[in-house]
């Protein structure tokens, strides 16, 4: 028999789909590996998958995106480190090389930037630039994240889910923000 580790917000899901005194985690797993192989031979399964991925335009407005976990990212078709902040420190530091100047850094990006190193008051220091910019929540970190794409025109696909929590905006779902590279920025 194989041991297998999940996490507690995953057990906690089994637990949901569980009868009370009659099944077991490995009896709720096998009933549900049973209704995908159903799924599966009916016909029903997507071949795409990026099917039931929700697709969210920078032009609109953006969803509500805390409790989520990204899955994955990339910045000119570069794979980065997937998490809303780190996303923000790489365009931070593209925009800082096209503009050269923080102050037009400043009226492109409505995060907290002042020139040196800062390391109180959540700021983090971006040596290669010379600058520091405060860390935000999610939101204002996927906000300025496509602001700063859109600016540059460059492309960048974020990949995330919502986390299995009641707080957050669509549970358990999994979504896409992706700007082109627009060639005249």
């Amino acid at each position: 028999m194989a041991e297998v580790t999940i996490e507690q917000s995953t057990f906690e899901r089994l637990q949901r789909h569980a009868k009370p005194l009659v099944d077991t985690p490995n009896s709720v797993i096998v009933r549900a590996l049973n209704a995908l192989d159903e799924k599966e031979t009916s016909g029903a399964a997507s071949q795409d998958p990026t099917a039931g991925i929700m697709e969210f335009s920078p032009k609109g407005p953006l969803p509500d995106v805390m409790h989520t976990r990204m899955l994955a990212a990339s910045i000119d078709g570069q794979s980065v480190t997937a998490n809303w902040n780190h996303v923000l420190r790489c365009l931070l530091l593209r925009a800082m090389e096209r503009y050269g100047d923080i102050d037009q850094l400043r009226r492109r990006c409505a995060v907290n930037i002042v020139p040196g190193m800062k390391d109180d008051e959540g700021y983090r220091y971006l040596p290669q630039a010379g600058v520091s910019y405060q860390g935000v929540n999610a939101n204002a970190a996927a906000s300025a994240i496509v602001a700063l794409a859109n600016d540059l025109g460059i492309a960048l696909d974020v990949n995330f889910q919502w986390r299995d929590k009641m707080q957050a905006a669509h549970r358990g779902r999994r979504a896409r923000i992706r700007i082109a590279a627009s060639h005249g920025a």
